[in-house]
């Protein structure tokens, strides 16, 4: 019996989980995701999420930091910048290769004990290590098909990393969501 009830909470975890699923709207991917934080402020969610993405954006990781708009009274926070996926060889024989960001708006609206993240991505960036050149191709011209026609070298590097970003976009927005809660509500 507690098994069955077990699956079952976990099943509907899983449900919900997945019922805020991201939308293409002119090639560009949203998610949204609304958390409640219960008897927390939303001045305080507006702290704590400006020090999680401080955290989660500053020197040690590989996301650039970028803090854009910050605006108390409207509890709103507004990250831009990139996020590292890899490193993919073109040319292994030269060591030539491309350094893969994805390309993110996220905004973080605190509003009466509750959160809104959102993230926006319009497009990947390719940098080259041997030619140091910067390429960015706009994501729905990678995704949802995984097929671009662009440059030969950035092919393989496309459809590689391609699919990997509505997962990395969806583990982004469900830890920070977990984190602000989490840090807001055990907050001393």
């Amino acid at each position: 019996m507690k098994k069955t009830i077990f699956t079952s909470l976990l099943l509907a975890f899983a449900f919900v989980a997945y019922a805020q699923e991201g939308t293409f709207t002119n090639g560009i991917y949203e998610l949204k995701k609304v958390v409640s934080a219960d008897t927390v402020k939303a001045s305080r969610l507006y702290i704590t999420a400006l020090e999680v993405l401080s955290d989660w954006a500053g020197s040690n990781s590989k996301s650039k930091l970028g803090i854009d708009v910050q605006d108390k009274d409207e509890g709103l926070v507004v990250y831009k910048g990139n996020v590292h996926l890899g490193f993919e060889y073109y040319s292994k024989f030269a060591g030539g290769g491309f350094d893969v960001y994805v390309d993110m708006t996220i905004k973080v609206k605190c509003k009466d004990s509750k959160i809104q993240v959102t993230a926006t991505v319009p497009s990947l960036t390719f940098i080259s290590n041997l030619q140091h050149s910067v390429v960015e191709v706009p994501l729905n011209e990678i995704v949802p098909t995984f097929a671009y026609k662009g440059q030969y070298r950035i092919k393989k590097p496309s459809l590689t990393f391609g699919p990997e970003v509505i997962p990395t976009t969806d583990s982004i927005i469900n830890m920070l969501c977990e984190k602000i809660t989490k840090s807001a509500v055990d907050d001393f």
